[in-house]
């Protein structure tokens, strides 16, 4: 696939899953990480680069995880998960996320922290400018 850095935020569907869930039918907390990681390996694919591809080339450790609970979402819920880059330093970045509920109403914001690793040797090392090309930046609010 080409890269779209036209489109710096990337978007896709979940349908929240009886495995999701906790007793009350509603999203267990944990799993909104999973939600996360999908958004961030689908930023990466609209980007042309496949997580698999990626992975051989660089690790990309969490280091930081940050996830803020708006609105609960349920069982059989479709959600959309919104994912960009929302700063780039030396030798990290950060995906930022949204995720919607069908209404439209912010169920889950967060971030996640990366640093890169050299898959041979665990070193840090500077993102890398095959990566850094392929994502622009997008600040919070």
């Amino acid at each position: 696939m080409e890269p779209d850095p036209a489109t710096p935020v990337a978007s896709t569907s979940i349908r929240v899953r009886y495995k999701d869930t906790d007793c009350m039918k509603v999203v267990y907390y944990g799993n909104y990480l999973t939600y996360f990681e999908v958004g961030r390996v689908e930023f990466l694919r609209r980007q042309g680069l496949a997580m698999s591809d990626v992975d051989q080339r660089v690790h990309l450790p969490v280091v930081e995880a940050l996830v803020r609970f708006r609105k609960p979402a349920r069982l059989d819920d479709l959600l959309e998960v919104r994912c960009w880059v929302s700063e780039r330093k030396r030798a990290s970045f950060r995906f930022a996320y949204e995720i919607l509920n069908e209404a439209g109403e912010s169920v889950a914001t967060g971030s996640t922290l990366h640093a890169c690793q050299d898959p041979a040797t665990s070193a840090l090392v500077a993102v890398p400018s095959w990566l850094r090309e392929r994502m622009p930046v997008v600040p919070s609010n």
